[in-house]
């Protein structure tokens, strides 16, 4: 079975690059190869136009003086049109316009020209074609100060400079995965001559909104390397956003080793709602815990090693015991008023992950010693 051929100009910037990953991933997509030096190579367009199913058109100035921004956007659209004529092809067209069509700039006013060009053609060809109106989009890999401020923000916020807020407006947002979803959508059910189609924004917000939560992940992860609660899809969204615009030395992170005389114990992640993650090592032999909580809710997950979990509800002589094995992981719960210790019964080092639901608070720790 033949490939769906696609051709994205503009395949190099950060919406092409994206969308060329995108297709690729599945197997009835083929993405034509693209060069941006193509437009001063007709022959080359020409080759590349005649074979495309579909040519997404993405190119597009956004930062430049006023008028080159005019009228570049509307020569690419030119050229696009010209070169496809030339091919006797005749593939669908997906264009990328901007919800700044509706704003007196220079940029709007190429946008929607070009759109005008793109319509004026398919009454001509009767091909199939979107203009694509698009809000503001933003996603990693988007270059700071041109791309978005989304960019810009996380560029500056992970490098040590303070952002500024020019115009605190509301901006109605898409994240670059979701925009992908709808140019596959789009591929996937051609219109009949030419179509307007606005594209939803997943999120309306103001500018001052997106820094202060930027500001917050940057104090969490900086800080205390606490892990942010994430209240919608665009937190988490713009979380990992955040993370990427990081040096790769900041994706490491040194933990605290607490080491005795029973093994070690290292508190791995806090999250701002939902507790803490950590690990101990243990000796054989060796018994932790014997204690009990009247809040703390706990899971013990034995990943390396053999152990004897046993659980005690107080007041009561009833002993459970658990014997686990990190060549069969499982989790065991450590309700309240359930008095709990885990011992190494292997003759190997035991290696045990925890979870418990609030941060460790050495002036209120919630632990009553009492033996198993």
């Amino acid at each position: 079975m033949s490939k769906f051929q696609i051709g994205i100009t503009g395949m190099a910037g950060f919406v092409g690059s994206h969308l060329r990953d995108r297709l690729s991933r599945e197997e009835r997509f083929e993405v034509l190869p693209f060069e941006d030096s193509y437009y001063e190579n007709p022959e080359a367009f020409i080759e590349f136009a005649k074979k495309a199913d579909v040519i997404i058109h993405l190119a597009g100035v956004n930062r430049d003086e006023p008028e080159v921004i005019y009228q570049k956007n509307i020569e690419l659209m030119q050229k696009l049109l010209e070169y496809v004529d030339a091919s006797g092809n005749k593939p669908a067209i997906l264009f990328s316009s901007s919800t700044q069509v509706e704003r007196d700039n220079e940029y709007g006013r190429g946008k929607k020209r070009a759109m005008e060009l793109l319509e004026e053609w398919t009454r001509k060809t009767e091909a199939s074609t979107v203009s694509m109106v698009v809000p503001n989009v933003f996603g990693d890999n988007g270059r700071p100060f041109y791309n978005s401020v989304v960019a810009t923000f996380c560029h500056q916020i992970t490098h040590g400079e303070q952002p500024t807020i020019i115009k605190d407006g509301q901006m109605s947002m898409i994240y670059i995965n979701d925009l992908l979803e709808d140019i596959v959508n789009l591929i996937d059910n051609p219109v009949d001559g030419y179509r307007v189609e606005s594209l939803k924004p997943r999120v309306d917000v103001k500018v001052s909104e997106v820094l202060a939560l930027l500001n917050k992940f940057k104090d969490f992860y900086f800080g205390s390397g606490m892990v942010p609660s994430i209240a919608s899809d665009f937190e988490r969204d713009l979380y990992n956003t955040f993370m990427t615009y990081m040096d790769a030395a900041d994706w490491e992170r040194n933990l605290t080793l607490n080491t005795d005389d029973r093994g070690s114990f290292v508190e791995v992640f806090k999250l701002e709602k939902g507790g803490q993650v950590s690990f101990s090592t243990t000796r054989p032999g060796i018994t932790r815990g014997n204690h009990y909580h009247v809040r703390k809710n706990e899971k013990f997950c034995v990943v390396s090693g053999q152990a004897s979990i046993k659980l005690r509800r107080i007041g009561t002589d009833k002993v459970l015991e658990y014997k686990v094995s990190g060549d069969k992981p499982s989790w065991v719960e450590m309700p309240i008023y359930y008095t709990h210790n885990i011992t190494n019964s292997g003759d190997t080092e035991l290696v045990t992950l925890f979870w418990i639901n609030e941060h460790f608070n050495s002036e209120d720790p919630d632990t009553f010693y009492e033996e198993v």
